[in-house]
């Protein structure tokens, strides 16, 4: 399992840190990588810098004012200038990253004043952030589109992001964290592991963690056979007292544990009926504020 952070800012554009800085703190967070996303500027694998034990993704927020994506893994993704005036343009330059291989995201599709107005129906993307910074409003109206599209029977794994620029009292390196069961450290690893849905979210590297399965190797973001295989095991660790699990379905959501203590929890979850299974941690951040996600995961599809 591995931790990161996939959307950053460095001075390149309207961060304070060097991405050599960004890769430092990243360590110091209990990050293993880290994707360096900078609005409309283009960075190669070779100009970033070597820090032993973080992998940093070349990556750029492309932004234009009717919407943002990240472009991630590769140097250059599209050729020109990022600037749009049509929407034939703006499908040209996402086709051409998704031909040359970059990993796309839609960006906090919500936020206000940088929402994403373009079609999603007619860009090709690879990932919906659904938790950019701070969990908010924004970001649970992100969730909500996530979860309709899952329920129309859209295979369409999520992604998250700090947005990370400077610190705040609310923003911070790997806030949220994406944890990734990849099969190495390397970029392409981590890439195709996020791409295939295999990752979960949590609001701090140091929040609650989960392992999620069903049949005899179907992991989150996997497919089976709901004929053959109607349940899935789940066990979530570094759970507070007062926190809630809950498993969401296309028909419902249950929550199905209210930890009395800190600790972990554990159950097999039957599937009455095809559709998909996700897990979700709420937690009670702030006296008197409402329960909020500490934990989101991608599903497991039951075909």
């Amino acid at each position: 399992l591995l931790k990161g952070d996939f959307h950053t800012h460095t001075l390149a554009s309207d961060g304070v840190h060097t991405a050599e800085e960004i890769a430092w703190k990243a360590k110091r967070n209990g990050l293993n990588f880290v994707a360096i996303t900078d609005h409309n500027q283009l960075i190669s694998k070779e100009a970033l810098p070597q820090v032993e034990g973080v992998t940093l993704i070349p990556g750029v927020e492309w932004t234009h004012y009717q919407g943002h994506a990240n472009f991630l893994g590769i140097d250059k993704p599209f050729d020109g200038c990022f600037a749009t005036n049509t929407f034939e343009e703006t499908q040209k330059i996402f086709q051409t990253a998704k031909e040359r291989g970059a990993l796309i995201s839609i960006n906090h599709p919500f936020e206000e004043i940088c929402d994403f107005k373009f079609d999603m129906k007619k860009l090709p993307f690879d990932c919906l952030e659904i938790w950019n910074g701070p969990m908010r409003e924004s970001n649970l109206k992100a969730v909500g589109l996530w979860h309709s599209l899952l329920a129309a029977g859209r295979k369409i794994p999520a992604i998250a992001g700090s947005d990370y620029h400077r610190d705040t009292p609310f923003i911070f390196l790997g806030g949220p964290t994406t944890c990734v069961f990849a099969e190495s450290n390397g970029t392409s690893d981590i890439l195709a592991a996020v791409k295939a849905g295999h990752a979960y979210f949590i609001f701090a590297p140091n929040g609650p963690s989960l392992e999620m399965s069903a049949g005899d190797a179907a992991i989150l973001g996997d497919s089976v056979n709901w004929s053959e295989t109607k349940s899935f095991q789940f066990k979530v660790r570094n759970l507070l007292a007062g926190d809630k699990v809950r498993v969401v379905t296309a028909k419902d959501n249950a929550v199905v544990w209210d930890a009395p203590q800190n600790g972990s929890f554990k159950m097999e979850y039957p599937m009455e009926s095809p559709g998909f299974a996700r897990v979700e941690v709420l937690r009670a951040f702030l006296p008197g504020v409402p329960l909020l996600p500490a934990l989101l995961s991608n599903p497991i599809y039951f075909d």
